[in-house]
Order: C-alpha cells, then sequence, then structure tokens
C-alpha cells in the first residue's frame, strides 16, 4: 500500500500592505492624534495655585483685620489682637509666611515667596507679596480707627 501525500501549498504574497491596511493605520493614527492634542494642550497651561494660594491668604488676613480688636505693625511683622485677647502675629519665616498666636504654634499661611512686608499708613494696611517667580501682589484692607 502506498501512502499519497498532500502538500498543501500557502501563496504568500510579496507585494507589501495593500490599501486597505494603509487606510485603516491612517485612520488610527489620526484618532490617536485628535485625543493626544488637547492632552499635549493641558499639560502646556500655567498654573494658577501659586496665584490662588496667595489670594486665599489674602482673605484669610482680611478677616482677622475684620475680627480684630488691635491691629499694629512691628518689625515688618504683624500682630493682631483678636475678640478673645489673643495676640496673633504673621511674619515672614524662611521662604513661608507663617501665624502665630501667643508666641506659640507655628502655623505656614503661603509657601514659596521672596518677600513679604505690611505697613499701616492712614488707616489701610498694606501688605505686600513677590513670589519665587517675581510675581508681585498687594492687598489694602483698611483698618478701624485707632489701631496700629
Amino acid at each position: 500500500m502506498t501512502k499519497k501525500r498532500y502538500v498543501c501549498t500557502h501563496h504568500v504574497s510579496d507585494s507589501g500592505f495593500t490599501l486597505a491596511e494603509t487606510i485603516i493605520s491612517a485612520t488610527l493614527i489620526t484618532i490617536l492624534l485628535i485625543f493626544t492634542m488637547p492632552l499635549l494642550k493641558l499639560l502646556e497651561s500655567p498654573s494658577y495655585s501659586q496665584e490662588l494660594s496667595v489670594l486665599q491668604f489674602f482673605t484669610f488676613i482680611e478677616e482677622e483685620i475684620n475680627s480684630a480688636i488691635s491691629v499694629r505693625v512691628i518689625n515688618e511683622n504683624l500682630h493682631i489682637v483678636d475678640s478673645n485677647h489673643r495676640e496673633i502675629s504673621i511674619s515672614k519665616y524662611g521662604r513661608d509666611v507663617r501665624r502665630r498666636v501667643d508666641h506659640q504654634g507655628h502655623e505656614l499661611l503661603i509657601n514659596d515667596i521672596d518677600d513679604f512686608s505690611v505697613e499701616i499708613e492712614n488707616n489701610i494696611l498694606n501688605v505686600s507679596i513677590t513670589d519665587k517667580n517675581g510675581e508681585g501682589y498687594n492687598k489694602r484692607v483698611p483698618v478701624q480707627t485707632g489701631f496700629q
């Protein structure tokens, strides 16, 4: 008995990519680019976190002043006596601004600043901050007559 052998031949084309494969590839690349371009723009957008920190700091200072019994500036430090007769000092500490109550504690109010200054003129408290990028911010808060 003789065995018959069958050979299956598979014809492989050497022509490369077909037009259909090229169109599918181009479509997928286009879809990926459409979705990644907005994401890249988000990465390049400026950060407003420092500006928001400064605005929050100014709001905090304004609330402290509005509820104060006494406000003074001594050696570029803001000294406030609140309604509970606690002495609150707000001063620059390294590259931060801190708040202390009755000369105790250490609460950081804002970080990474180059300059912090306060002064009272004509019953107006002027608070100035320069951040690490050199951006300057000012806040003017009215102080009740007799405070200083």
